[in-house]
């Protein structure tokens, strides 16, 4: 339980924690769908079989296995990877505030522009180079925290993306009342996901500080950002 809920200390362990507040939230619309319509109910118990998962214990199959699969399925594509593709969360974020901070923080005038094209070789180069996951160079308990509030902006997302989905659900099977539920559950859920938002820019912050904080890690930030302004790298495409 520590391990969902705790501060991870590794990738793997946030992906843990959407898989399984995923799979849960995916049992809950599985009974909620069940509990709303007698054809979806027919069709859940029609296999009589039980599953056994952890503490789940004697529930029909299907309430197990659909939601399980939907996890699985989730985590393999990264749904909040292709969601924040999507709505350019990342992208975003990563460049107003982690790379442009960074920038002036060792006085280049680099444009925001060719920041934003180049800001996955830049996020290797300036920034994880100090604050990876793995060997973090700077105070690791900052990087453990940032990637705990990340976590949880990624579930927030990934919940309410399958609530919406089950209201798509509800409306083609025409129930106002369970439609206007779903969708005020997800909106609930984006409202947390904006204020997640918010604390990892604090959490950014924390961690761009402590990266300026030394004067040659300044330097060899400042030198990166000129060997890219005068153009000796290729700009690439960004999502």
């Amino acid at each position: 339980m520590m391990e969902i809920f705790g501060q991870p200390e590794s990738y793997s362990d946030m992906l843990k924690r959407v898989f399984v507040i995923n799979f849960g939230m995916g049992m809950i619309c599985m009974f909620f769908l069940s509990f709303s319509s007698p054809e979806v109910k027919g069709f859940l118990d029609s296999i009589s079989n039980e599953s056994e998962i952890g503490l789940i214990k004697g529930m029909k199959a299907l309430y197990v296995l659909i939601p399980l699969v939907v996890a699985i399925l989730s985590n393999i594509i990264k749904l909040h990877d292709k969601i924040s593709d999507f709505l350019r969360i990342r992208l975003g974020f990563d460049t107003t505030h982690i790379l442009i901070p960074l920038a002036q923080g060792v006085g280049s005038d680099i444009s925001p522009e060719r920041i934003k094209n180049n800001r996955n070789d830049l996020m290797y180069e300036v920034f994880y180079l100090y604050a990876g996951f793995k060997d973090p160079v700077i105070d690791a308990q900052l990087v453990r925290t940032s990637l705990d509030n990340w976590g949880w902006l990624w579930v927030e997302v990934e919940l309410s993306f399958l609530c919406l989905l089950t209201s798509v659900i509800f409306l083609t099977m025409q129930k106002r009342i369970q439609l206007l539920i779903c969708l005020g559950v997800a909106l609930i859920l984006i409202c947390l996901g904006f204020y997640q938002y918010r604390i990892c820019i604090k959490s950014a912050k924390a961690e761009v500080n402590a990266i300026l904080y030394d004067k040659k890690r300044k330097k060899d930030i400042l030198d990166c950002f000129q060997i890219l302004q005068k153009g000796t790298k290729n700009n690439k495409k960004q999502r």
